[in-house]
């Protein structure tokens, strides 16, 4: 018969009485001190800071490469426009010199020639003449006048300027200054009146004068 089975014989007593150790589980990382956060805090503002600093440094570079394009722009307008202008000018001044140098030499000859033509007439004395050669004088007399109107008349078509010294006074033959002539609205009633009759007295004589022969005829 078998014997009586002995459930301690297989028993290890080493591993049964040896101590339970520990359940060793992974360890994250330990929690950061109040040192630690306020470093980390204080790196993120440096970099803040830092990144202001380099947005308006951006801003400075974008508001100068503004600046620069529209003052290109504007010396590329300007540069075409005093072209165009400084162009059309010197043009216009160089036609406008060329016609001011040709009145100047145009003047300049009416200018001699009236010189000359107020030395002939200014030489005219008729107190030299006698009886041989008053005759031949008062030709030359009259051709240096009649040359000298033909001057002044030339002279006063180039020149309307000169027409101011047409309306000036001309002095009698004795030196005296002509009677100014009054315009009808600043005669008097007298005056008028005088005038009407010297107008109008020839006319009233030819009617009378009919009238008579219509009458004793």
């Amino acid at each position: 018969m078998a014997s009586d089975f002995d459930t301690t014989e297989f028993v290890d007593t080493d591993v049964q009485n040896a101590p339970v150790a520990e359940t060793e589980l992974p360890s994250g990382e330990a929690a950061p001190s109040q040192q630690e956060l306020e470093g980390k805090s204080t790196d993120v503002q440096s970099k803040l800071a830092k990144l202001e600093q380099r947005q308006k440094q951006l801003e400075q570079e974008r508001n100068d490469i503004e600046e620069a394009k529209r003052r290109r722009a504007e010396l590329t307008r300007g540069h075409q426009e005093m072209l165009h202008h400084l162009t059309r000018g010197v043009a216009i001044l160089e036609e406008d010199a060329v016609i001011a140098k040709r009145e100047a030499d145009q003047m300049a000859t009416s200018l001699a020639n009236l010189k000359t033509s107020l030395d002939n007439v200014s030489a005219i004395d008729q107190k030299r003449w006698d009886s041989e050669n008053w005759t031949v004088e008062l030709t030359k007399a009259l051709t240096a006048v009649e040359n000298a109107r033909h001057e002044w008349n030339a002279a006063r078509l180039k020149w309307p300027r000169l027409d101011a010294v047409v309306e000036e006074p001309i002095r009698e033959p004795d030196g005296t200054m002509p009677a100014p002539k009054l315009a009808l609205t600043e005669q008097t009633f007298g005056q008028l009146c005088r005038l009407g009759f010297a107008l109008t007295w020839p006319i009233a004589a030819a009617i009378l004068a009919v009238l008579v022969v219509m009458l004793f005829g």
